[in-house]
């Protein structure tokens, strides 16, 4: 049965030509801090309580440490450059992306650039919930024999080493992305 209210959610300006539309994404702050990182921000833009939408902006430099979701993410970048480490390996993000994350899969995002992503998720945590998602252990996205490789600096480091030990950039430990020990 449907509602009687839809709730439509604006998160870019637009500017729509003959031929093809521009969204601009505004880089600052969100109003609401996000677990599992030191800088991250995010705004619920919509839910039903079992799928939702959110607008999150990681500031240059930071990232969210190893975590896994308690269910499936869609992953939309609107701005910016990032990372993903996922399956062993760190993928640059940029703009105009998308990539599912599935349920439980640890994975790590990363911001080269203040980086802004729409995360479409269910079942939808709201964007301040301390279960949105479960910090693991940097092993957990390494590939099977302990390896992480970066795709964009390409480098690699194997257990014990992280890779900010062979001068990558874009290490997801929680050192790099910016959480106390």
């Amino acid at each position: 049965m449907p509602h009687d209210d839809l709730h439509i959610a604006t998160w870019a300006k637009s500017s729509i030509g003959p031929d093809h539309t521009e969204l601009r994404v505004d880089h600052g702050e969100l109003a609401v801090p996000m677990h599992g990182t030191a800088a991250a921000s995010g705004q619920q833009l919509a839910t039903n309580g079992e799928i939702g939408a959110d607008l999150i902006r990681l500031p240059a430099g930071q990232g969210f440490v190893p975590h896994t979701h308690p269910g499936h993410h869609v992953l939309t970048v609107v701005a910016g450059t990032g990372t993903i480490t996922y399956g062993g390996r760190i993928h640059e993000t940029h703009a105009g992306q998308t990539f599912i994350i599935e349920g439980q899969v640890p994975h790590a995002v990363g911001a080269i650039t203040d980086h802004l992503i729409v995360a479409v998720g269910a079942p939808h945590k709201r964007i301040d919930s301390t279960d949105r998602m479960t910090p693991v252990p940097y092993e957990e996205v390494t590939a099977d024999g302990g390896e992480l490789t970066c795709m964009i600096c390409d480098k690699t480091a194997g257990a014990p080493r992280y890779l900010h030990s062979v001068d990558c950039q874009h290490c997801p430990c929680r050192e790099c992305a910016g959480m106390p020990g």
